[in-house]
């Protein structure tokens, strides 16, 4: 079980499956995985059972983490779905081993995934495209997590495409 200690993963695993939703191909369009369709479901229950939800969890972590990589790069930047690996761990294991999908992660809709970043989002000026937000000594703090919610909601309101990142040195 994720403990209060804990409210930072719960906060980035919700962020990561609000972003994710509406990112989706039947809304924003921004990845083309359909993770949170009754037809994935379907598909992946008699596979996962159980695990279907952390299933579908990692399948639009991946959809997602591919879009980014090819905006941003991969190998001097961090985002948020490809954070460093010590905190990637600590995100697996709460979802896999605590199911911390079924107590934080589960968005049943996308006005409830706009919701959900409006709670968590400080206000930003409207960007496209990557913009680097910070360096990796910033996601030592939790105020990252309201930052990138922050260009994610104002990115998806106005339908454009925006990628925060942070960068490996300052």
């Amino acid at each position: 079980m994720i403990h209060d200690s804990d409210a930072e993963l719960r906060d980035i695993i919700r962020l990561r499956m609000a972003v994710g939703r509406l990112g989706e191909k039947d809304h924003g369009d921004w990845w083309p995985s359909l993770w949170f369709t009754s037809n994935a479901v379907a598909f992946l229950t008699p596979v996962y059972g159980a695990r279907t939800d952390a299933a579908r969890y990692q399948g639009v972590i991946e959809a997602a983490r591919v879009v980014h990589d090819n905006r941003i790069g991969v190998g001097q930047a961090f985002h948020l779905f490809r954070l460093p690996e010590a905190l990637e761990r600590r995100l697996h294991d709460a979802v896999v081993r605590d199911e911390a999908w079924s107590k934080t992660g589960n968005i049943p809709s996308e006005s409830d995934a706009e919701e959900l970043l409006s709670e968590l989002a400080e206000p930003v000026e409207a960007n496209e495209g990557p913009v680097r937000v910070g360096s990796a000594a910033d996601l030592e703090s939790s105020s990252w997590v309201k930052v990138l919610a922050g260009h994610y909601i104002t990115a998806f309101r106005s339908s454009q495409q925006v990628f925060p990142y942070f960068t490996v040195n300052a």
